[in-house]
């Protein structure tokens, strides 16, 4: 078996993976599920493009200007959309309805700012590396490299930041935290920055190398949300493990069975994720 396959499916599993570490992060401070984050991912990924190729701004602002838009939109989600809802119900069904509905409202907003034809960015590196038989794209590299070092940062900010920690305490039991007298508003606010940064960055990665139009965010939403699943929220880490296990499943059910079978193979993947461990691969401990 060509090795560049599963490698490709590395590469494809760090953007998944990336995607979920934000699903992850949203989830830990606000115990929703957040399924507009693919439309944060596909909105930063357009606008980068967009940017790039038809407004002719340089790649290094382009980039500035997707990661800002990334968190703005996700802060707003929070602050806009379901901080108010919860803060009137207990019932989660409004709050799922109202970010479809967000996640709707942004592609139809994408197609019309930035066009409803696919757009790809300008690759921030080209070339191959050949080994043996084999050839390792360099931005399957670049995005390797991000990607570890993306996750790298949060984790060590959740164990050892200070609204890191104040966010880990929130997650575990937030009335305890309001209890405590921690600034709980304040670390949310700090973990929806992150999850936008994240967004972005995904969204920017994605974009470089390959096209991306205004439906896509259904596709980043969904595929992320099954990495998310596999891996669980045991740690900052599980998002990358189930990217990972997603990405090189996905690219050998292609070479093996054909692109056609991809879908049905992710289905049965999460049939027997939620049967056999619901939780995910790193179950998370609450802390009493």
């Amino acid at each position: 078996m060509d090795a560049g396959i599963i490698i490709s499916g590395l590469g494809t599993g760090a953007v998944y993976g990336l995607i979920a570490l934000a699903y992850f992060l949203f989830t830990r401070a606000t115990k929703a599920v957040n399924f507009a984050i693919g439309a944060f991912v596909m909105f930063a990924a357009m606008l980068s493009a967009y940017l790039v190729t038809v407004a002719e701004v340089p790649v290094a602002l382009a980039t500035l200007l997707a990661l800002g838009a990334g968190i703005a939109l996700v802060w707003l989600a929070e602050a806009g959309v379901l901080r108010p809802i919860m803060a009137r119900t207990t019932d989660e069904f409004g709050a799922v309805m109202a970010i479809v509905a967000l996640m709707f409202v942004l592609e139809q907003l994408a197609g019309i700012l930035f066009t409803r034809r696919p757009l790809v960015g300008k690759p921030f590196v080209d070339g191959i590396i050949l080994v043996g038989d084999s050839f390792i794209e360099y931005h399957t590299i670049l995005v390797l490299a991000v990607t570890v070092l993306v996750f790298a940062a949060v984790d060590l900010w959740l164990r050892k930041g200070r609204y890191g920690r104040m966010l880990r305490a929130v997650g575990d039991n937030e009335a305890a935290a309001r209890v405590l007298g921690l600034p709980v508003r304040r670390a949310k606010g700090v973990a929806m920055v992150c999850t936008g940064l994240v967004c972005a960055v995904a969204g920017v990665l994605v974009v470089s190398y390959t096209p991306v139009n205004f439906h896509s965010s259904i596709g980043f939403a969904i595929l992320g949300f099954v990495a998310f699943v596999i891996g669980g929220m045991g740690n900052a880490w599980a998002p990358l493990a189930g990217g990972l296990i997603l990405g090189v499943i996905e690219a050998l059910s292609a070479y093996l069975l054909g692109g056609g079978a991809r879908d049905y193979v992710l289905l049965a993947l999460v049939l027997v994720i939620f049967t056999v461990r619901p939780q995910g691969l790193f179950h998370i401990e609450v802390r009493l």
